[in-house]
């Protein structure tokens, strides 16, 4: 019913705009229209990468050790150094002090004794007188052991040491000579002095000066 009534109004229509539309056609316009199936959308497939392959690590060369070479046995056993030990009375630089309960020629009517440095004598009187010299004047205590040291108080130094071709020695000391209650302690100086100098061979005579005045004017004065 509904169809016949679908066809009629399409007649009717096709009248009216004059328009012929055979029975067929108004026949072929009541089919119903297929329905279209969806089409299937393809699932876009997803680029996901595939996993890159480990790198299979590298092997670490370690070298071989080398072989220690062997050092051959020296042919003969070294030298062992020798001591020197303490030189004796004649190899030695001496210093001398005064010996108050010793009589003799120096000072006061008094000894002198020497003491071993330890140290050797050298080729070069001059160095050594130096060194002997300075020894004595750089101790400022009055007594070393039982000796009496004259020159405690002063503060001297050697200068210059002058040996001249007859053997005659000139001293020259700089720095304060100080006197000290004891009036015998000024020749006993000189003397100490003097004696030292002299143990070196080839010494005939010795003159010392404290900052160019004579030992001897220089203990007068004080």
């Amino acid at each position: 019913m509904y169809n016949m009534k679908r066809f009629l109004i399409i007649f009717v229509l096709g009248i009216l705009l004059g328009t012929s539309i055979s029975a067929c056609e108004a026949v072929a316009l009541l089919q119903p229209t297929a329905t279209l199936e969806p089409t299937k959308t393809p699932i876009p497939p997803t680029n996901t990468p595939l996993p890159t392959d480990t790198p299979i690590p590298t092997e670490t060369f370690t070298p071989l050790p080398t072989e220690t070479p062997t050092v051959a046995p020296p042919t003969a056993e070294p030298t062992q150094p020798k001591p020197t030990g303490t030189p004796n009375k004649d190899e030695a630089i001496l210093v001398f002090y005064i010996n108050k309960d010793e009589k003799g020629p120096y000072g006061c009517n008094e000894a002198l004794w020497w003491l071993n440095t330890g140290m050797r004598k050298s080729e070069n009187n001059v160095n050594d007188i130096t060194y002997a010299l300075n020894t004595i004047l750089g101790y400022h205590n009055p007594t070393i052991g039982i000796l009496h040291n004259p020159g405690y108080a002063s503060n001297l130094s050697v200068s210059e040491v002058t040996l001249q071709s007859d053997g005659t020695v000139i001293v020259n000391l700089s720095g304060t000579y100080n006197s000290t209650d004891d009036v015998c302690d000024g020749p006993r100086f000189r003397d100490q002095l003097k004696l030292t100098v002299r143990q070196f061979t080839g010494v005939t005579n010795v003159l010392i000066y404290v900052n160019g005045f004579t030992i001897g004017d220089t203990i007068l004065r004080k």
